[in-house]
């Protein structure tokens, strides 16, 4: 199982077998160490000496998050590393020619499941409500194709993304909800914050799919290579946005499952979860990752986390030069 701690000030510690849960002396909960897959703590979390040696000998990784979703860090042993796919991530890394091949295939993909999304949840709209949105959608994707710079590239993404949001808007049926634009950090509104912390949770899954293949995850493609921003972990997300996580958050606003009573404000001007409708909405999203989906390359139902493994494997085996060209994930 992959556990959630949401709880400010409560303490982890190891007990005959079990993870307990603790706050103010009291346990709140209990878990079988047995079932515990991976650990995301959210926010003032304390480990104790026993929890923290168990994590570590039994290869357990720990994800560490702000109180908002925003990562930190991590806590896991021997990751897996692949040199020889290191290696050629390094020698392709400079290799402007297939930095510009794959960037193009990533946007690409990214703009065609925007695409693909609105066109199906159009037929159930008035007749010509997102005309304007889909077909500049559409030319920015057929722009992408012929660019030959990483900077063309992003700006065409630039557009896509600005007039995807655009009609992103469009898509709410509870009108107490009201989105204007997409703003990251900090989140000003509720659909901010869902969007805000549900990128923050496929980064992590997406990331520990990279972490079994090998790759490293600051040496991509489509964003800036720096000391300290992980460019190919954001690469390798931008195709599963809308169809891990915007989707997501329409359906669940759609269908009333939040209100904006689960929602407050935090500090000035910045939006977030009450503390169950956080628990709540990380209940959901595990609820989605566990939908099967059909994976693009061998026509396999797989659920999402074993699509993002196949996905970097995918990636890994065209660095090394086993498979062409990248081709980003799609729905099928």
């Amino acid at each position: 199982m992959i556990l959630y701690v949401t709880e400010q000030g409560a303490v982890l510690s190891k007990e005959l077998g079990k993870l307990n849960i603790i706050k103010d002396g009291k346990i709140l909960s209990e878990v079988p160490l047995k079932k515990i897959e991976k650990v995301n703590l959210m926010g003032n979390i304390s480990l104790t000496p026993q929890i923290l040696n168990y994590f570590l000998e039994n290869k357990i990784e720990v994800v560490f998050m702000t109180q908002y979703g925003k990562y930190r860090g991590k806590l896991y042993t021997n990751e897996y590393r692949n040199v020889l796919l290191r290696l050629k991530q390094y020698e392709r890394s400079i290799d402007q020619s297939f930095k510009i091949r794959i960037a193009r295939s990533i946007v690409i993909g990214k703009l065609r499941n925007y695409y693909d999304y609105l066109v199906n949840r159009s037929k159930n709209l008035p007749r010509g409500l997102m005309s304007e949105e889909m077909a500049a959608i559409r030319k920015a994707q057929e722009k992408v194709v012929t660019a030959n710079s990483i900077e063309e590239i992003m700006g065409f993404e630039g557009v896509g993304s600005k007039f995807y949001f655009q009609a992103f808007s469009k898509l709410f049926k509870n009108e107490e909800f009201n989105f204007e634009k997409r703003i990251a950090h900090p989140p000003k509104d509720p659909v901010n914050a869902m969007l805000s912390l549900g990128y923050s949770l496929l980064y992590n899954e997406i990331e520990a799919a990279m972490n079994a293949v090998g790759l490293d995850p600051y040496l991509g493609n489509l964003h800036t290579i720096d000391v300290s921003k992980k460019s190919l972990l954001f690469d390798l997300t931008e195709e599963f946005r809308n169809i891990i996580v915007d989707s997501f958050v329409i359906n669940l606003i759609n269908k009333n499952e939040f209100t904006p009573n689960d929602f407050e404000k935090v500090e000035e001007g910045v939006i977030y979860f009450s503390k169950e409708a956080l628990k709540k909405f990380i209940n959901k999203f595990e609820e989605r990752l566990n939908i099967k989906m059909k994976y693009h390359l061998d026509d396999e139902e797989n659920y999402a986390r074993t699509i993002f493994e196949k996905q970097a494997r995918h990636y890994a085996r065209v660095v090394l030069g086993d498979d062409p060209d990248y081709v980003p994930f799609y729905r099928k």
